[in-house]
């Protein structure tokens, strides 16, 4: 599987900031249609003769009724039967296909997506990109941003969004699982 890693490390501070917008922006688009749970982001490069690149995400099944260490031991043991590729873990989110059958998109990072008992909002996104920036995200009904933060500067819908060094719920347990991933996949 192919990371955007190298490649995110060569962007200047602006067009890295655009990069991390356009990667949270397809989360606010999709928050409201995709289920709780574990997610792992990618990136398609445009077909020929395109010019548009797609986010797209696969959700990973993830045993909530564990405690954190045992859920890393778990998914991780998925990954590496899946030679790294959580697109082909058993029981994932099928979707992907229809973007890239060919399993041609790049890895982006990974994050985790909990509802909401509040109706007007879609719940929280936390996770973490391979070029390491945290971000932590909670649209609304309308898929606006009512909440979002991140450890790099970003520009959202065009408006600069500053980095923070206290991400919310960085150091808890969802993010360590999160960290995990990402470092196993990067």
């Amino acid at each position: 599987m192919r990371t955007l890693t190298t490649l995110l490390a060569t962007f200047d501070e602006q067009k890295a900031a655009r990069f991390r917008g356009l990667v949270l922006g397809q989360l606010l688009r999709t928050a409201r249609e995709r289920e709780p749970g574990l997610l792992h982001l990618f990136l398609l490069p445009p077909r020929p003769g395109k010019n548009r690149f797609a986010v797209y995400e696969t959700a990973q099944p993830l045993n909530l009724e564990v405690p954190v260490p045992e859920a890393i031991r778990q998914v991780l043991a998925t990954l590496r039967e899946s030679d790294g590729d959580p697109r082909t873990v058993p029981g994932v989110d099928q979707r992907w296909r229809q973007v890239d059958g060919d399993r041609q998109g790049f890895y982006l990072g990974t994050g985790a997506r909990f509802a909401s008992a509040t109706p007007e909002l879609t719940g929280t996104t936390i996770g973490r990109l391979v070029d390491r920036t945290a971000f932590y995200l909670t649209p609304d009904a309308d898929h606006q941003p009512v909440s979002v933060h991140a450890s790099e500067p970003m520009i959202l819908n065009d408006e600069p969004v500053p980095a923070i060094d206290d991400i919310p719920a960085s150091k808890e347990p969802p993010f360590v699982l999160i960290d995990t991933v990402v470092g196993f996949l990067r």
